[in-house]
């Protein structure tokens, strides 16, 4: 993904100006800033979901993108149902989807008893889960990550941790959203402020 000079201002406010980055350089963008500052909306821009004002996105990666888990997404549908709605929407085979989905699982001490609820049930930290579950099991180029490690207990927090360090070396990119948790990422990486 390459982002030049992206701004964005909404009822008068600035949210952020002139940010540009460039995945092919820095596969590990970090993006930090206080609450308010448009970080969240920063993704939401590069992902499509809010219009581009100024600037312009480029890219061609599929995407995974895991959001906040205070927002409200994927309503009256349970883990399971999103799991393999996924595996049809992506085309993953049976046998692959199984092994990525089990050690996904494990790795997020995900309770099979969460599997049937529904997902706006779930506790915070366990709505983290299913989307860190579900952007990881479809194993997609980019990873756009808006505030990964709230909510997570501290083998969930290691857990992505090595995932997001290994995902790195099989050549993946991440665009990450995060606050406090730097010593949790690899230190090869693009730090953005707003």
């Amino acid at each position: 993904m390459e982002v030049k000079n992206l701004s964005y201002t909404h009822n008068q406010k600035k949210f952020f100006s002139n940010i540009s980055f460039n995945t092919a350089d820095h596969p590990l963008i970090v993006i930090e800033g206080k609450n308010g500052t448009g970080k969240s909306t920063l993704l939401k821009v590069l992902l499509g979901i809010r219009k581009i004002q100024s600037g312009q996105v480029i890219s061609d990666e599929s995407i995974g993108y895991v959001p906040d888990s205070s927002e409200t997404y994927f309503v009256g549908m349970s883990p399971q149902v999103l799991f393999h709605f996924l595996k049809r929407q992506f085309a993953i085979s049976e046998a692959v989807f199984e092994k990525r989905l089990s050690d996904l699982i494990k790795r997020f001490n995900f309770s099979e008893s969460l599997m049937s609820k529904t997902i706006q049930n779930l506790s915070l930290g366990e709505k983290k889960k299913v989307m860190l579950i579900s952007a990881f099991l479809i194993e997609p180029k980019l990873y756009v990550m808006d505030e990964p490690f709230s909510g997570l207990d501290e083998n969930s927090l290691k857990e992505l941790s090595i995932l997001i360090t290994d995902s790195l070396k099989q050549g993946k990119v991440f665009i990450i959203v995060t606050h406090g948790y730097d010593e949790l990422l690899p230190s090869q990486k693009q730090m953005i402020y707003l």
